[in-house]
């Protein structure tokens, strides 16, 4: 065991070089937007005396000096900028989350309206009575269009990075100029209500706050009505300047329901008449702005950038005073986001933040007077004010990111920049400021532009730092463990090797880290990573040098042409990472992949039989175990093509319609249940339980025994039941009674992770017998199979015979020893994992495990058939290693989920939570990755039932092994030498074993470096096989993890490089960049899961060991 040991320290020591490799790729290329710290600042208005500029001396006389200072500015504009104007109006700003621009559209003449159409007459009815004081324009957002980066945009007016998105999940403090802490620094007073998201944005930062937790999308009503009973509290108070409520109830219902919902039409009800008070009770010196952060898919998701997510609706009334006219903006019905940051900074009189983009928009600002300015006057002041402040930003931070602009491009802008200082003092006419106005909004437009095409600095050094020790890695482990032996494994990886990678790799980490300026690097993290990194990769090839000569030879005596169309195979689904189309459509070339798995599996069934369909009769092919075969392959086939029925679809598909949007009616109130997932489930689990009754892996009553015969059906039950009535239930039952029914489900799995601990094992010893009984596993009834053996025992009875049988144990469950745990913890977890995905997730994930189990099938017969020893039997091909990584990948798009931000499925981060949140992030982002990569987790656990299959077939069906194809009208041939195949003993009903001699061991390891002589073993024996050899069984296992170790790492590592060769593809943010960021995620999954399934397996045959140890004491 001690050598197994050494096994999971490399298997755990691989898994962490490839996940150094990705995590320093990611630093790399998914580097966010250098932050300023740098703030604005301003001389008031009210502070300057008559005939000084903004440079001058402050005085606290105000004074009545208007026309002397205003001419005072507008003689030299340019140095006035930094003026800060006197305030306009207080503001109300209403946040409705997810308020998509269409939802603001009223039309009287829709008969029958869609539940989000017609939701909010208030805004209309303003429209008509004062068209002077509205204005409803499209409020567009930049993507990721998630809650935290648009608020982000909207208080700083800075341009999120792709990468912030990883942070929705906990919002970090804002350490940059904003609107916000320009309210506090001016002294105004600021009340807000709603999304707790804007206190861990701007913690300290309000006078008054009503914040509630943001995250439980299930809750529709908590903080909207929280809301609604101190809104008017406040807006009655007279000490406010800045009132901000942020409303959650229309983007949770998206989440949970979709706008098609009737619970949408309930919500934007509620924010009608929630706009309606707030303008009745405002008063003349207040401008109310209503906006969407985000809008919303058809299925209610955001996070991506199709125009229903990025188009938001903004509208502004502004009760006392007009506004300016939409001549002075081009009648422009259009703004971004970050426009909103200088509209709030002027309205309010205080400096636009340093980090802004924005551009000011006149239509939106109050037409007061200040003093003997004329409008235009006014207008250019406040656009200059904005010019001068992103000139600034941008020049300061060109400046200290050297080369993150080009040259020629700096040069350009400065000197359109100069000319327009030379034009704004020359600025005296209406015409004149409106053709300067236009000429300055493209400037900034063209900086704007730069710096959303070059915003993003990849850092040239992690990538390649993570690009090359991926290779390396991925390269050292094909050329050392792919083509070593499973004994040889055994003998390279020893004490002195783990001893040595221990040191050398601590050694090298903690040099990187502290002398990581001397060498150029970035960071302490970065300097430890890679240099314990490259120490591991030296490590690995000096072991290849070490066992070169065993690697050729092995090599050598590969066929080249054997594995010719699953290379091939390979090659095209690693080249999905380097085409945005071929992303795009993914989830079809995964099923043409498994289609030709599926075919390629057909055409060796047929060249490995003596088959000639001319000769056929159909007599025997009704009996024919060869068409049995091709019937399971077809029933492949049609699966994966049914679960094309289950993919959902993304944006850039056209003819596509996903089944999410299919399934409910959006026009009723409540969605019907849907029953195709229950019914798979539950077939799913009874199948699964007949199989393990069958093999006699639920006989006993001990604890474990117990939970694996009735907890699946308590657990499918509870799981069956919370998805269907979460889906229909809005207000009939209480919530925690449903949550109750998750709980379950957990208590269930923790139950099982606990029992794992303390007996794993599904077997039953009978303590004493009388009689021995040997069951054919045939087509006959057992029942008068036993009586006759019960007469014939005692008509041959004598004590001689009776004494010999008391001696012999009957072990129930035992030639299945190993895969029963497996199969047992794959039930639990799917069970789970159901749970998660609900019920349009369920249904892809028993679909995508049928086609595994009906693979297996095919893939272990042809194994064994063509195997020529246990070795040979055990080590599963590189077809079946690679179906098994497609098969996680088809797995995700069969459960519903796409490589994009806004599919992400968040619902599962509060199954058995929506009661009561616990506002745990950490939880909630497991409970999302185990439902995004469901089949990843659960395939890459359950990794060891690849060599235990071949024992699973043939111990259900033992005459399998004395010929799997027969000729027609012949007799069936012989088994093969090698082989016994005593089919009239099943060995799980009784069997004897005794482990080898480590003699025996030790001379069957050295005949396996040379020429491995062939090893009699008998199939029918089951699982016994393995424990009897110990070091070749431990050995594949650990093989066999490797190579889907490496199969994962070539893939992520072609992801990597394809995010390199198109860091400056017009998709790379949209397409290729998600794409690797769900592959990097699902490699983390996967490793985490190889390394449970190894220990979960050596628990499993440490057990098996102390029950065999057991049993022969007992003899």
């Amino acid at each position: 065991m001690a050598k197994s040991w050494n096994f999971v320290f490399v298997l755990v020591w691989l898994s962490a070089i490839l996940g150094a490799g990705i995590h320093l790729f990611s630093k790399g290329f998914l580097l966010t937007r250098i932050a300023q710290t740098d703030f604005s600042t301003c001389v008031r208005y009210e502070d300057i005396r008559c005939g000084t500029s903004s440079s001058s001396s402050i005085s606290g006389d105000n004074g009545d000096e208007g026309s002397c200072k205003v001419e005072s500015i507008l003689r030299n504009v340019n140095q006035s900028a930094g003026i800060c104007m006197p305030r306009k109006s207080k503001v109300i700003l209403l946040v409705i989350d997810a308020l998509r621009y269409d939802f603001g559209d009223f039309d009287p003449t829709l008969k029958d309206p869609l539940p989000y159409q017609n939701g909010l007459p208030v805004l209309e009815e303003l429209r008509n009575r004062f068209p002077d004081r509205t204005r409803r324009l499209k409020f567009v957002a930049d993507p990721p269009t998630t809650t935290l980066q648009r608020l982000k945009a909207m208080t700083t007016g800075s341009l999120p990075t792709f990468i912030d998105i990883g942070s929705n999940f906990a919002s970090p403090e804002i350490n940059e100029d904003n609107v916000v802490d320009q309210w506090k620094r001016h002294n105004l007073t600021t009340v807000f209500l709603g999304d707790s998201t804007w206190t861990e944005l701007f913690p300290g930062r309000f006078g008054r706050k009503y914040d509630y937790p943001s995250f439980n999308i299930h809750d529709l009503d908590t903080v909207d009505s929280a809301i609604e009973r101190h809104l008017p509290k406040e807006i009655g108070k007279s000490d406010w300047d800045v009132i901000v409520a942020h409303f959650l109830g229309v983007d949770h219902c998206g989440h949970r329901y979709g706008p098609l919902h009737g619970e949408m039409q309930r919500k934007l009800g509620e924010m009608n008449e929630v706009i309606r008070n707030v303008t009745e009770q405002m008063d003349d010196e207040s401008t109310l702005v209503i906006i969407g952060d985000h809008g919303m898919t058809q299925t209610g998701d955001h996070g991506g950038e199709s125009s229903d997510e990025v188009n938001a609706l903004f509208f502004m009334y502004s009760k006392g005073t007009p506004l300016l006219s939409e001549e002075y903006d081009e009648y422009n019905k259009t703004i971004q986001q970050i426009d909103l940051v200088p509209l709030l900074s002027t309205l309010l009189g205080v400096p636009i933040p340093y980090s802004n983009l924005g551009q000011i928009n006149f239509q939106l600002l109050p037409d007061a007077k200040v003093d003997s300015f004329l409008r235009y006057q006014l207008a250019l002041l406040h656009l200059w004010q904005n010019a001068r402040q992103i000139q600034n930003y941008f020049q300061q931070y060109a400046e200290a990111n050297r080369g993150t602009f080009a040259v020629d491009q700096l040069d350009d802008l400065d000197n359109k920049f100069l000319m327009l200082t030379q034009r704004v003092n020359t600025v005296y006419t209406e015409a004149a400021f409106q053709s300067f106005s236009r000429d300055l909004r493209h400037y900034l437009k063209d900086i704007l532009e730069s710096c959303r095409e070059i915003w993003v600095k990849f850092d040239a050094q992690l990538i390649s730092h993570g690009l090359l020790v991926t290779f390396l890695c991925c390269f050292g482990i094909f050329m050392l463990i792919a083509n070593s032996s499973a004994h040889r494994l055994a003998q390279i990886f020893n004490g002195t090797t783990i001893y040595y990678i221990v040191v050398l790799t601590f050694m090298a980490g903690t040099s990187g880290f502290f002398f990581h300026r001397d060498f150029g690097l970035t960071s302490a993290e970065h300097g430890a990573l890679f240099f314990a990194s490259v120490a591991s990769v030296v490590i690995l090839f000096a072991q290849i040098i070490q066992n070169w000569t065993n690697i050729t030879e092995n090599i050598s005596q590969q066929k080249r042409s054997k594995n010719f169309i699953t290379r091939i195979s390979f090659a095209f689904t690693t080249c999905v990472f380097f085409s945005n189309s071929f992303i795009i459509q993914e989830q079809k070339i995964l099923s043409y992949v498994l289609v030709g798995f599926f075919l390629l599996a057909i055409y060796n069934i047929q060249k490995n039989s003596y088959l000639k369909l001319s000769q056929l009769r159909w007599s025997t092919l009704a009996k024919s175990t060869f068409l049995k075969l091709v019937a399971l392959a077809l029933l492949g086939i049609v699966l994966v093509r049914l679960c094309a029925g289950y993919f959902r679809c993304r944006e850039e598909q056209g003819n596509c319609t996903d089944y999410l949007v299919k399934a409910p009616d959006g026009r009723r109130r409540k969605a019907g249940p849907d029953l195709v997932p229950v019914v798979a489930l539950v077939l799913y689990i009874v199948c699964a339980r007949l199989y393990l009754r069958s093999c006699g892996n639920l006989t006993g009553n001990a604890v474990n025994v117990m939970l694996a015969r009735y907890g699946p059906t308590v657990g499918a039950a509870c799981a069956c039941g919370h998805f269907v009535l979460a889906r229909t239930n809005t207000k009939g039952i209480n919530q925690h009674h449903l949550d109750a029914l998750a709980w379950v489900v957990y208590a269930l799995l923790l139950i099982q992770i606990a029992v794992l601990a303390v007996a794993p094992l599904l077997i039953y010893v009978l303590p004493k017998r009388k009689e021995v009984m040997s069951v054919l596993q045939n087509d006959r009834n057992v029942t008068p199979e036993i009586f006759h053996q019960l007469r014939n025992n005692f008509n041959s009875r004598s004590p001689s015979a009776a004494a010999a049988s008391e001696e012999v144990p009957i072990v129930c469950g035992l030639a299945t020893a190993y895969s029963s745990v497996f199969i047992g913890v794959g039930i639990f977890l799917t069970i789970l994992l159901s749970l998660l995905l609900g019920s349009h997730g369920t249904t892809g994930l028993i679909l995508s495990l049928v086609i595994t189990i009906c693979y297996g099938i095919i893939s272990s017969i042809l194994q064994y058939e063509n195997s020529t020893n246990l070795l040979s039997c055990l080590q599963p091909s590189m077809t079946t290693l690679l179906s098994w990584i497609i098969l996680m990948q088809f797995g995700f798009y069969a459960t519903a989920h796409q490589p994009t931000m806004s599919q992400i499925d968040w619902n599962a981060a509060f199954v058995g939570r929506t009661w009561h949140y616990d506002n745990n992030n950490v939880i909630s982002a497991i409970l999302v990755l185990l439902n995004t990569f469901s089949v990843t987790f659960l395939l890459s656990t359950l990794f060891p039932l690849i060599i235990f299959t071949p024992f699973c077939v043939y111990t259900m069906w033992p005459s399998l092994a004395q010929k799997i194809y027969q000729k027609s009208g012949g007799k069936p041939k012989g088994p093969k030498s090698s082989r016994k195949t005593d089919a009239g003993n099943v060995e799980y009903r009784s069997v004897t074993v005794n482990k080898p001699d480590e003699e025996e061991e030790a001379a069957d390891g050295e005949s396996t470096s040379g020429g491995r002589k062939a090893i009699d073993f008998d199939v029918t024996k089951g699982e016994i096989n393995l424990y009897e050899n110990e070091k070749l069984f431990v050995g594949t296992v650990f093989k066999t993890g490797c190579q889907l170790l490496l199969i994962q790492g070539v893939r992520i590592f072609c992801a990597m490089f394809a995010c390199t060769m198109h860091c400056r593809h017009l998709m790379v943010w949209k397409i290729f960049a998600p794409r690797f960021i769900y592959e990097g995620i699902g490699s983390y999954i996967a490793f985490i899961g190889l390394n449970l399934g190894f220990l979960l397996l050596l628990r499993v045959h440490a057990a098996v060991n102390a029950l065999i140890t057991r049993i022969n004491k007992g003899r």
